[in-house]
């Protein structure tokens, strides 16, 4: 029988396979949708997917999250959790149905109601995936979880998006995309995961299930509202093409590391979860976890400051040069809340939602300030990315208090961390930083100088990974490169 650690690493293992394979096809994609579909569109899209993911939170109502996290699941737990998806998914379809006018009127733009509902339409399909998808986090199964999100995105955005696209549907390209995603999700999920499509009214199981979804979904809608209060502010403030800009920036840089941190989230819960009564294998986890995700992020983060005209030019056209400031800010940005994410899931799988609620009701009330304030200081798109990178950091510096004061140490583990990561960053972006410029003022083509940088940004991430730090990664790096370099050695 195979060991926590052991299903742990596994499920780690499929994880960053799913997301090297999405880092491979997303930036295809994108390029040829960025061609496809202007600024404005981007925008009009980016605030109805908002809108609806705000839905698609109240379908689940923090179900998903209860049937990860409780010890004892019976057949009864998993009955109402199906039931209570399937009936808010339905409630909430109607009501944002009824309610999209109202978006339109708040964006200064028709254009966002029936791409709004048409988002509100997936509710239902995502509802029913929740059970399947939770039993398959709960036992660490990620290899169909990872082969329904890959052949999601291929199918859904590859195919049936971009065809659209090039239809002339707009922003509703959009929609079908998550449409088209979200059914092949279920589906995958579903074959490895079976359950009864069955409803159940007795309250105990509910009781069960709410004690701990209830809270999970109120820190689920402020996580929702921190991430995007931008997005609202700046439909209201600005016109369709900046929040376009803005949206495309965000998911160039989310691009290799919000993939990379959704699945150490889906691994890690249910790991910790499984060990929330052995603080010492919980710390050894965590500083581990830490430790190899503080070194793949602030590489990852340099090589996207340092790269970010080329990727931009090449990825979404001369149409979208106005972002590259805007990716240079959110590079720095995104290690930050990813790593202060281990230490909330620390805090979530201890059951301990109270802080985690504290601290994201202080992060939003910053990030509406701080964007109100740049923007009456006349800073535009630009001042409200810094402020989320200010906001990012202090975000992060309160979760490694929190994190020491579950696991004790003192904090260290996550100092060191830090540090690490910080200098694995530095070792990547300073001699990238150099050769880049140098092949700039040799006058290369963008195209060109874009596939150097992905050689040679790999290379320096290759090295950082197999001669830094001792981590989970290095060991499999390693043990990868062994027989091949065997095979060498024998010829």
């Amino acid at each position: 029988m195979t060991t926590l650690r052991e299903r742990t690493m596994n499920a780690l293992k499929w994880s960053y396979l799913g997301f090297l394979t999405n880092l491979l096809l997303q930036p295809l994609l994108m390029a040829v949708l960025s061609r496809l579909l202007t600024p404005a569109e981007f925008g009009v899209a980016a605030f109805a997917s908002t809108l609806s993911t705000f839905g698609a939170l109240l379908t689940e109502l923090g179900v998903g999250q209860a049937l990860v996290q409780r010890r004892d699941l019976t057949h009864e737990h998993i009955r109402a959790g199906f039931t209570s998806s399937v009936l808010l998914g339905v409630t909430v379809t109607a009501l944002v149905w009824l309610a999209a006018p109202l978006a339109g009127v708040y964006a200064h733009n028709p254009a966002v109601v029936p791409v709004f509902r048409g988002f509100a339409l997936t509710y239902v399909v995502a509802a029913v995936a929740v059970v399947s998808t939770s039993l398959l986090r709960r036992e660490l199964r990620f290899k169909p979880l990872m082969i329904g999100e890959v052949c999601g995105y291929v199918i859904g955005h590859g195919i049936l998006g971009i065809g659209a696209a090039y239809l002339g549907f707009g922003a509703m390209s959009l929609v079908v995309s998550a449409a088209a995603t979200w059914t092949i999700q279920l589906v995958v999920s579903y074959a490895f995961a079976r359950h009864p499509f069955a409803f159940t009214f007795r309250w105990a199981p509910y009781r069960d299930l709410y004690s701990f979804g209830a809270r999970a979904s109120a820190l689920r809608l402020l996580e929702f509202f921190s991430g995007n209060i931008a997005t609202f502010m700046l439909t209201r403030l600005f016109d369709a093409a900046a929040v376009g800009l803005y949206n495309r920036a965000f998911v160039i840089a989310g691009m290799p590391v919000g993939r990379l941190a959704g699945g150490l989230t889906r691994v890690l819960v249910p790991s910790f979860s499984a060990i929330q009564d052995d603080p010492v294998k919980m710390r050894r986890v965590y500083s581990s976890s830490l430790l190899a995700m503080a070194v793949v992020l602030f590489s990852l983060s340099a090589g996207l400051f340092v790269c970010a005209p080329e990727i931009v030019r090449v990825l979404l056209g001369d149409r979208f040069t106005a972002a590259v400031p805007l990716v240079q800010a959110f590079a720095v940005y995104v290690p930050f809340p990813i790593l202060a994410n281990v230490a909330a899931i620390v805090a979530e799988a201890t059951a301990r939602l109270n802080i985690k609620l504290v601290l994201q009701s202080a992060q939003l009330l910053f990030l509406m300030l701080g964007f109100w304030t740049v923007y009456r200081l006349g800073w535009g798109v630009q001042g409200f990315a810094w402020v989320l990178v200010g906001a990012g950091v202090l975000y992060s510096a309160a979760y490694a208090v929190v994190a020491a004061r579950i696991l004790g140490g003192g904090g260290r583990d996550t100092v060191r961390a830090y540090g690490v990561g910080f200098a694995c960053g530095a070792a990547v972006g300073i001699p990238l930083f150099l050769i880049i410029q140098a092949l700039r003022a040799a006058h290369v083509g963008a195209f060109a100088l874009f596939g150097l940088e992905l050689l040679l940004g790999g290379v320096l991430l290759a090295l950082v990974v197999i001669f830094g730090p001792n981590t989970e990664l290095r060991g499999y790096a390693l043990k990868f490169l062994r027989p091949l370099t065997a095979r060498l050695a024998a010829r």
